[in-house]
């Protein structure tokens, strides 16, 4: 067989393009699970603002992302829609994940208001937010498949002083952030039994006792109601000196048995959809390519005003774009 005949080209071609996925592809594990979430109409409202403008769209039967649907294993609600959405977007989010076998995922806060303190915090609500979000899903006939509380230990113990609007965080101990977060957690068992229930929390390293707190947490609530929390979800502060911390967490996590996930997002600061998104997946990429961190679970989520659109999924500046680059990476080493 000739050197230069078509068959011998093909073949190196097919090799050159598997040595490059090698060089390039993150070594996740198969059991990786990737979740997404954005910012839906009620947040945006709140906000002020009117993008992404397409939210809904993702829902619908024809929408323009079936590659990186079908490699999802969660998409994340917020609060605001599952309390303030109208009946008719909640039941086109449920059909919608029904019909891709998407599971629901929401980010919910566990911990109380009080006159003390916790007023207009993250991770805080009144006492009724969370049966009536439970009740509110079960309702139209959905069911929450995965519960994030909402960064207890940042803003719960961690956080000092006052926030934006002047109130008090609360600096309580851990262990009071688990008998807080505990009932919390039985309204929701008893509503959603087979309910997989974990934590988003901060790693920054601005805040050096972090992973001791978060393990903290963790290893109490498991002693206190019995349940070993599914998996936590790092929210990385990207501009503080986060590796050594994250990698620790990582270590501690894995020894426990516990779900190691990230958090991807772009810069406040990037100058377009395109530039923001490339930057969640730089970080990605440097997060799949450290032994030491190995993550479980691949989040992609924003709250910031990028991207301006979820679609389509071939967009380089549509978010869906970079939960389509993770599904293939990870495609191409099963």
């Amino acid at each position: 067989m000739e050197a230069n005949s078509p068959v011998v080209n093909f073949s190196l071609r097919t090799i050159i393009l598997a040595l490059m996925l090698a060089l390039v592809v993150p070594a996740w594990a198969a059991s990786t699970a990737i979740w997404f979430g954005g910012e839906d109409p009620v947040v945006q409202k709140d906000k002020h603002k009117d993008n992404p403008a397409d939210y809904m769209d993702i829902f619908k039967p024809d929408a323009p992302w079936s590659t990186a649907a079908s490699g999802l294993t969660a998409f994340k609600i917020s609060t605001q829609l599952a309390l303030r959405g109208t009946d008719e977007q909640l039941q086109t989010v449920l059909v919608g994940l029904k019909s891709r076998h998407i599971a629901l995922a929401i980010e919910l806060g566990v911990l109380v208001t009080s006159d003390r303190c916790g007023k207009g915090t993250e991770g805080y609500g009144s006492p009724r937010t969370v049966e009536a979000v439970a009740k509110r899903i079960k309702s139209l006939g959905g069911r929450l498949d995965y519960i994030a509380m909402d960064e207890p230990v940042t803003w719960g113990h961690e956080k000092t002083g006052s926030n934006a609007k002047g109130f008090s965080y609360c600096q309580d101990e851990v262990a009071d952030l688990v008998d807080q977060a505990a009932p919390k957690i039985a309204i929701l068992q008893n509503y959603f039994p087979d309910v997989k229930i974990g934590e988003v929390d901060a790693v920054n390293g601005r805040y050096p006792h972090l992973a001791n707190d978060i393990i903290e947490f963790i290893d109490l609530l498991h002693k206190k109601t019995g349940l070993k929390p599914a998996f936590v979800h790092a929210d990385v502060a990207w501009d503080s000196n986060w590796q050594p911390m994250l990698e620790n967490l990582a270590l501690r996590l894995h020894n426990r048995g516990v779900r190691l996930g990230v958090i991807f997002d772009g810069d406040l600061k990037a100058s377009s959809d395109e530039e923001w998104v490339s930057e969640a997946l730089e970080r990605y990429r440097s997060i799949t390519g450290n032994p030491n961190i190995n993550p479980d679970d691949l989040v992609f989520q924003t709250w910031s005003p990028r991207p301006t659109h979820m679609l389509p999924e071939t967009d380089p500046g549509a978010w869906s774009y970079a939960v389509r680059y993770a599904v293939i990476a990870g495609s191409s080493l099963k």
